[in-house]
């Protein structure tokens, strides 16, 4: 309903232009972004550029064409990949009037024909490509969708380019899909994870060759540590406790 709505209001004041009688005396100016077609009783005699134009006889009437790209937007499509899933898919594009005899005399409606053909050719690509394709390969696919619906010369129009806009997966490929992500994540954590504890116990293992070869160092990392921390009293060189007024015995030999 709403592509019919576009369609509705390109043809009463936009893409399509409007018709002008053009009375005798009567001034008919054609815009910059237009093309005017001039008809006698019903038959073409020339196309006008832009500029001001008056002074024809009876009879003769003017058909305006706005020759501006436009935006072209399919509505949703529901079609079935060819892995059998159905999806919902839109598109949208540039289009413009190259030819204004061509748009004007090839075709009663050529909104509705570039629309059908546009729609057309969606479905056919997206037939012939999987969930995975479409999902991983959209700007392929629109490339692909330009190429298919540029044959339209005689229709006056030319499709700059066309594009995937959405594509919808049905609710139940949803959650799988969302499952997955979720998996490869918790994945990449877990790696990451088994990452840094790899990098400690290799730095563990550094530090316990070193403490062997070099038994000193662990008495200074062990100094290092309590002085680094409040509370900590540290006493070198002190004898053992009980031992701090022990003099020794001098032997004597003889006397009383």
């Amino acid at each position: 309903m709403r592509a019919m709505n576009h369609i509705r209001l390109q043809r009463m004041y936009g893409y399509g232009g409007g018709v002008v009688s053009a009375r005798p005396g009567r001034r008919v100016v054609v815009d910059q972004w237009e093309r005017a077609l001039l008809f006698r009783n019903g038959a073409l005699v020339r196309t006008l550029g832009p500029g001001a134009y008056r002074q024809w006889a009876t009879g003769y009437t003017v058909r305006r064409v706005d020759v501006r790209p436009w935006i072209l937007q399919v509505p949703t499509q529901e079609v079935p990949t060819s892995d059998g899933v159905t999806v919902k898919v839109t598109a949208a594009g540039s289009v413009r009037v190259v030819d204004p005899v061509a748009y004007v005399t090839a075709s009663q409606d050529p909104l509705a024909a570039l629309y059908l053909s546009v729609q057309v050719a969606l479905r056919e690509l997206v037939a012939q490509a999987s969930v995975e394709e479409l999902l991983a390969g959209r700007a392929d696919v629109g490339a692909r969708l330009t190429g298919a619906v540029r044959g339209l010369d005689e229709l006056g129009v030319a499709v700059d380019h066309v594009e995937l806009k959405d594509i919808v997966l049905p609710a139940d490929l949803k959650r799988a899909q969302s499952q997955v992500l979720i998996a490869r994540a918790e994945g990449l954590a877990a790696l990451e994870r088994a990452r840094g504890e790899t990098g400690a116990l290799r730095n563990l293992a550094n530090a316990a060759r070193l403490c062997a070869d070099n038994p000193a160092l662990l008495q200074l990392r062990l100094l290092q540590q309590l002085s680094t921390g409040p509370g900590h009293t540290v006493v070198i060189g002190t004898p053992p406790l009980g031992t701090a007024g022990a003099v020794p015995e001098r032997s004597t030999a003889g006397g009383d």
